[in-house]
């Protein structure tokens, strides 16, 4: 966050039970340069009693999901009944979004999850003074419209005062109001906008309608979306204003991601005299955001991979195979499934030793990988078992795919010693499902076609 946008101090109630976090979320805080206060508590009683003794001395109140007695999310919506004049956050573990998307349909104001490698620590800064500009903004603004219903010269006071970037246009679309915060955003002084039409030239390149000429003209929705598919929302400030999010090239160095929002303003007999818009720079949350998903991306795809293989894991396997059984009893396709364990795995580990062994794995992974179609999907089921799912497909046609699997793995030559080649094999048990089996009974049945498959004599295959 560079000097110039630094928030003014925040005072923030922490509650959170977990010592371990406090001290991190403290030295987030620490290494930053602007400054804020920090309160903790640990239970949410503690945390209700505080808020109603002096809800002033917060700017922000921090809430913990995993509180000891009360989910820190019923915590939120009992602040939020209550009315509490505060913006919420709620802190949620990884996996846990499900939480986080229930807290912002409660009306919490954002959520932040803490991934496991603490990147989130790095965004707690900027995503909090972000939460807290966007609620002092909110409430700003909706003090605004109240008073601009009031008075034209009430209205150019407070737009004045206002640190939230605000413009107005009247009737014939000409600028009236240009506060100092919209100088600051768009980099356009107030001298060349007040008087004309040209509110566009902050934004766009070429003459084009602004959000509140589009208000102000009481454009349809379509009109609206015209202009912002799928950027725009109605607002629930006020009936005909609306809200978007878009990226403005233009602003700034490298551009910035703007979230604007206009409101018609009305006369005393109700008619539309002007339109006001409110701008607020996003750009750190946007890019906190596309940071997060990439962190959540990778733990997503690190906790369903084999490490070694590259292959699914057992346990997405179940989540997987799961999905496809449900899928099968409900509309009764077919599913196929086969189940390969490497022959004489033990005995190639203890000649060559278990690095050798993990080649061998590696492998057979790349050979299953190479044979299966798009649809497939192949799992390292534990130890030198592997397991591959077959949606849609008929056993018949599993069976040729399992047979060219194990032909191709036989001819897989390995050097596991310098001018020493090596083979090895698989021994492969098959089967389809049948209705209503259940997944347990039918990985059981593949299981035991494999070891009919040893017990014959190994690299061969079974199907049952």
């Amino acid at each position: 966050m560079k000097q110039s946008e630094q928030p003014e101090r925040m005072n923030i109630l922490l509650v959170e039970d977990n010592e371990h976090d406090r001290t991190a979320f403290h030295r987030a805080f620490r290494e930053v340069e602007y400054l804020c206060a920090i309160t903790d508590c640990t239970r949410a009683p503690q945390a209700v009693a505080m808020i109603e003794a002096d809800p002033s001395a917060f700017d922000v109140v921090v809430v913990d999901h995993h509180l000891p007695c009360q989910y820190g999310l019923d915590l939120c919506k009992e602040l939020l009944a209550a009315e509490v004049p505060l913006p919420l956050v709620i802190l949620t573990g990884s996996g846990s979004e499900q939480v986080a998307i229930e807290a912002l349909k409660a009306g919490v104001n954002d959520y932040i999850i803490k991934d496991p490698d603490r990147s989130y620590l790095q965004m707690l800064p900027i995503v909090l003074a972000e939460v807290v500009a966007a609620f002092k903004g909110r409430i700003a603004h909706m003090a605004s419209e109240k008073s601009l219903r009031e008075s034209e010269e009430r209205l150019s006071s407070i737009i004045e005062g206002l640190t939230v970037p605000t413009f107005v246009i009247d009737a014939d679309h000409i600028t009236t109001h240009w506060n100092l915060a919209c100088e600051k955003i768009t980099g356009i002084p107030a001298r060349e906008v007040i008087g004309t039409s040209q509110q566009w030239r902050a934004f766009y390149p070429s003459e084009r309608p602004v959000m509140a000429d589009l208000i102000m003209d009481r454009a349809m929705e379509e009109e609206v979306a015209s202009h912002y598919s799928g950027k725009y929302r109605r607002s629930d400030l006020l009936e005909g204003s609306f809200e978007a999010e878009d990226f403005f090239p233009h602003l700034g160095e490298g551009g910035k991601w703007l979230f604007f929002t206009a409101v018609p303003l009305k006369g005393g007999n109700g008619e539309v005299v002007g339109a006001i818009e409110t701008l607020q720079d996003v750009t750190e949350r946007r890019k906190a955001e596309i940071a997060l998903k990439e962190s959540e991306h990778r733990h997503r795809e690190l906790s369903i991979t084999d490490a070694l293989t590259g292959l699914y894991n057992s346990r997405h396997f179940f989540t997987r195979a799961h999905e496809e059984v449900e899928r099968c009893n409900r509309y009764g396709s077919p599913l196929s499934l086969i189940l390969l364990d490497v022959d004489n795995f033990k005995r190639y580990n203890d000649t060559y030793g278990h690095l050798e062994g993990d080649h061998v794995l590696s492998g057979l992974a790349e050979v299953i990988l190479r044979e299966i179609r798009g649809a497939d999907s192949a799992y390292r089921y534990g130890g030198e078992e592997f397991i591959v799912l077959f949606p849609e497909t008929e056993p018949a046609e599993a069976l040729i795919v399992a047979e060219r699997l194990r032909q191709a793995f036989e001819e897989t030559i390995f050097t596991p010693l310098p001018g020493e080649k090596a083979r090895s094999s698989v021994s492969i048990g098959g089967g389809d499902y049948r209705p209503e089996e259940g997944l347990t009974a039918f990985v059981k049945r593949v299981d035991e076609a494999m070891y009919r498959a040893k017990n014959c004599g190994k690299n061969q295959v079974v199907f049952v």
